[in-house]
């Protein structure tokens, strides 16, 4: 199953058994404002770490948390590493056509300015509803980019559900 086999194989960032460099890791959540050109700070501490990696630039694609639209980015290195293992897979399979079409279609190279920006294509704004303040949460493979007021109700409704059941992520198995 295509599904499975993307998610267990191709983890971003993520290192064969035995391998010595750590994978890329972000923290936290900033929030920032999209200004009139489209651009919009990386956080400092995200732009520590790629600068740590060598990393210029991110790559950014559409994206789907929770049943709401956001930006999922990426090293350009962990991008490279995914698009590696798919290209393994079959062209031919139906599912990872589908992936193609809706999230490598999307993806963008946006590198980082002097000033630690990014310019965000107007195609991916639209599609998270980036208007002017944005926020940039981790996940295990990346980062993710939010409108701020999608976000915030996105936190409010995980936090709502673990108040009612405090043993929710017992079955995330770590």
């Amino acid at each position: 199953m295509i599904k499975d086999e993307v998610k267990s194989e191709a983890g971003f960032g993520g290192r064969e058994s035995g391998e010595s460099v750590p994978p890329l890791s972000f923290r936290g959540n900033f929030t920032h404002a999209i200004d009139d050109k489209g651009r919009v700070s990386l956080p400092a501490e995200f732009r520590r770490i790629l600068s740590s990696h060598g990393e210029k630039s991110v790559v950014l694609t559409n994206y789907i948390s929770d049943e709401a639209r956001c930006l999922e980015g990426f090293s350009l290195k962990a991008w490279q590493e995914f698009e590696n293992k798919l290209r393994c897979k079959s062209r031919f399979n139906p599912k990872l056509q589908k992936l193609e079409n809706f999230y490598l279609s999307r993806a963008a190279e946006c590198p980082i300015d002097g000033a630690g920006r990014i310019l965000l294509p107007t195609h991916l704004r639209i599609y998270a509803g980036l208007e002017k303040e944005v926020t940039f949460t981790s996940s295990i493979y990346g980062f993710r980019l939010w409108d701020k007021r999608v976000w915030e109700f996105i936190f409010a409704s995980a936090e709502q559900a673990l108040l009612k059941n405090p043993a929710l992520f017992s079955d995330v198995d770590l």
